[in-house]
């Protein structure tokens, strides 16, 4: 991450190392004893097969699986993967590069209960996720494939290069500074993906100290995780994310900065908070991310509170509206099944 302790007017690199997300995290589920199929999970193992299981209710005897490139809901809609299954299945044979979409459909029906795998396959990208399946307000769950986030997209392999491109996105929001993507490059997306950026950590975003901040640390990180609230000049950007997130036409969105846990982290936060998923869900999210801990959470969510006295106070300043709120709810939010 780069710093931004701007409080003297000074940029300095904050290097946090960034390692890749291990394999074998499952997909977050969003559970309901009345569906027929509950708590879905997904796993790409490393030989490139899924390991998915679920929690059939009484009654429902066994599922068929079905499998897509793109989020499905409709059998018809996918390939049969796995049929007969009883609460797991190993889908193997499928393309490496790709980005998998499963529903997992009770007996004869035709609808079923989606999910995929949690950490976004992106070879030499780290932290690299899909935001779907997190539980959200009125019982309703983020969609899959809609919206993803990760660490800087220039170290990806020729096969990463290919499993961005299988992604399907549209809109690339890039928050690395200036300084970061100049010496860094351009990220390697495909023609027609739109490269948006919103820089976070230029020289001239520094502003005066704020006097309700609370003294350095010396924790470098947790200093610029409360001038990401404080800074006035940081916050425009996450806002600008939001409504690149609300506009269909540039969905799927993939948001990143250099390390995909500070500035891509507190953007989750933002995002999740306006979404109404759960603080414990959100804190397991930020913690996903390899160089985070929950201290510079506590740190930002702190800054929070001496600004701005409540979170959704702090949405407001951001210039998130009820507006805003309900389009991205309408947009990410879907009821399980």
């Amino acid at each position: 991450m780069v710093s931004l302790s701007l409080r003297r007017g000074v940029v300095a690199a904050a290097i946090a190392t960034t390692t890749a997300l291990a394999g074998g995290t499952t997909a977050f589920a969003c559970d309901s004893p009345a569906r027929p199929i509950a708590g879905a999970t997904a796993v790409r193992a490393t030989d490139g097969s899924y390991q998915l299981s679920w929690v059939p209710a009484n009654g429902v005897r066994s599922a068929s699986v079905y499998a897509a490139t793109h989020p499905i809901e409709r059998a018809q809609d996918g390939k049969l993967v796995a049929k007969d299954a009883t609460g797991a299945a190993t889908v193997t044979g499928l393309a490496p590069t790709s980005r998998w979409y499963f529903t997992i459909v009770p007996g004869p029906a035709k609808l079923g209960e989606e999910v995929a795998a949690k950490l976004v396959d992106l070879e030499g990208v780290n932290n690299a996720r899909d935001l779907g399946g997190y539980p959200a307000a009125n019982g309703l769950r983020i969609r899959w494939g809609t919206v993803f986030r990760s660490a800087r997209l220039t170290p990806a392999t020729t096969t990463g290069r290919a499993e961005i491109a299988g992604l399907g996105i549209k809109d690339d929001v890039d928050f690395r500074s200036t300084a970061e993507a100049t010496s860094e490059g351009a990220d390697p997306i495909p023609a027609g993906v739109t490269h948006v950026a919103e820089p976070v950590g230029d020289p001239g975003q520094a502003v005066p100290p704020d006097p309700k901040t609370p003294p350095s640390t010396g924790d470098l990180i947790m200093d610029n995780y409360r001038l990401l609230v404080s800074n006035p000049n940081l916050g425009h950007q996450f806002f600008d994310a939001l409504t690149h997130i609300a506009d269909a036409p540039q969905r799927p969105v993939l948001y990143h900065c250099t390390g995909g846990n500070h500035r891509t982290g507190w953007m989750t936060v933002i995002l999740l908070k306006v979404l109404g998923v759960p603080d414990d869900v959100i804190r397991q999210d930020y913690l996903l991310s390899s160089g985070t801990t929950g201290a510079y959470l506590d740190a930002a969510y702190d800054q929070v509170g001496l600004d701005y006295g409540s979170f959704p106070n702090y949405l407001t300043a951001l210039g998130v509206t009820d507006q805003l709120t309900r389009q991205l709810r309408h947009a990410l939010l879907e009821a399980p099944r």
